[in-house]
């Protein structure tokens, strides 16, 4: 009898073991497919409007997303950093680079919320009322594009999601 409690033992402890190793991608997969939504999201808008697709831009992405880590990891919710750095120092630091370009130009635009207040469509809606978001989200001028989503406990509220959208522009 202890034989097979040890054995259900090391078989329970080896189904968590998975299911943990499990967890993770899972995770990160949701985080990216808000990412992916809130994209789509903002080119449908943009479509239905005429206006030009925005096309992923690594630095932006990188930008977009470190910036929503930071505000989820230290609990505050702005477009300066705690150190003061602006979407556009961000973005340069990220690599979007302004050397060689005659212009260039980004604009961002942030949210969180939790449970279906933080949902991708739901985040994008609370944008598209808001005269200035929508005013950034269809903006002419942009081209490229990153957005940056993660979740976690946000000032004490566990399951909040956070969002990031840097746009941007850079003329030759």
């Amino acid at each position: 009898m202890l034989r097979s409690i040890s054995a259900a033992c090391v078989a329970l402890m080896l189904v968590l073991a998975v299911a943990a190793v499990a967890a993770g991608p899972v995770r990160a997969s949701q985080d990216t497919a808000n990412e992916t939504v809130i994209l789509e999201l903002i080119n449908h808008a943009r479509a239905q409007r005429g206006l030009a697709p925005l096309y992923v831009h690594a630095a932006l992405s990188r930008a977009a997303l470190a910036h929503s880590r930071d505000m989820m990891r230290h609990h505050y919710f702005s477009h300066s950093s705690q150190s003061g750095a602006t979407c556009a120092v961000r973005t340069r630091r990220a690599g979007y680079v302004t050397s060689g370009c005659r212009s260039w130009a980004v604009s961002e635009v942030i949210g969180w919320g939790m449970s279906s207040v933080g949902t991708p469509q739901a985040i994008f809606n609370a944008w598209m009322r808001s005269s200035y978001h929508r005013s950034v989200i269809l903006g002419r001028r942009w081209r490229d594009v990153g957005v940056g989503c993660v979740s976690g406990t946000f000032q004490g509220a566990p399951g909040s999601w956070m969002y990031t959208v840097d746009m941007g522009r850079r003329i030759k």
